[in-house]
């Protein structure tokens, strides 16, 4: 049997900062994958990123790649704009394994004390509304970690460490999915010993969960189901 396979859209790029606010979308959406790919790989994963740098695309181009890969699961990784906060998941409107995926990645994000807006669908005028689920042959998921333009919710992935402990949240979502374990990484024969070594996000999300969460937030809480982040990810 061969090895699973993941595909990782990194959201907004280049020319294309995303939303800008307390926080630049572009920018955070590629750590946070990052780790989210370091993670995958020292378990065993093969994983393909729609960029490693910061470069311009289009939705119909990152949907082309992934359907070439031909993986077991797709994640798109987003962050929100539109004064709200928290993390929400959106998945194909048939649920299945995509929703499945969406909930296990939900669990590990509200572990580490990020609340959740939910496990979303999104209905577009030919189906599911975003273009990444939509069109995308394997089961997909969005996700939009935070609010960059609402302070506290943004402080939540201002640092370094808060933005691959996102990453990790995902890739232990996946993992779920994918039925496979993260008690111990997989060693390879080229680089045994670095691959054996702690991910540099483990503690820090480790610290999250058994503190309860990385901030108390404060003020009002918007909850509003209409607030989204804008996106390029559209293909009407």
């Amino acid at each position: 049997m061969g090895k699973k396979k993941v595909f990782i859209g990194v959201g907004h790029g280049g020319s294309d900062p995303g939303t800008v606010g307390y926080l630049v979308e572009k920018d955070i959406n590629l750590t946070m994958e990052t780790a989210c790919r370091d993670f995958l790989t020292a378990y065993g994963v093969d994983v393909k990123m729609s960029r490693t740098k910061d470069e311009d695309g289009t939705v119909s181009q990152e949907v082309a790649e992934c359907n070439a890969y031909a993986p077991d699961l797709a994640i798109d990784v987003h962050n929100n704009s539109g004064g709200g906060d928290d993390f929400e998941v959106f998945h194909t409107i048939g649920g299945s394994t995509g929703k499945t995926l969406a909930q296990n990645i939900e669990k590990h994000v509200k572990a580490m004390g990020q609340n959740s807006r939910g496990v979303k669908t999104c209905q577009g005028t030919s189906g599911n509304y975003y273009a990444f689920i939509r069109e995308t042959k394997a089961p997909a998921v969005i996700v939009e970690s935070v609010f960059v333009d609402t302070k506290a919710d943004a402080a939540q992935a201002d640092a370094l460490a808060e933005k691959q402990a996102f990453g990790v949240a995902y890739a232990k979502g996946i993992l779920d999915t994918l039925g496979l374990s993260y008690d111990k990484p997989e060693e390879e024969s080229a680089e045994p010993e670095q691959l054996a070594k702690e991910h540099w996000a483990q503690p820090y999300y480790d610290r999250l969960i058994a503190k309860g969460g990385a901030s108390t937030k404060q003020g009002l809480r918007i909850q509003s189901p209409g607030v989204r982040c804008w996106r390029c990810w559209i293909v009407l």
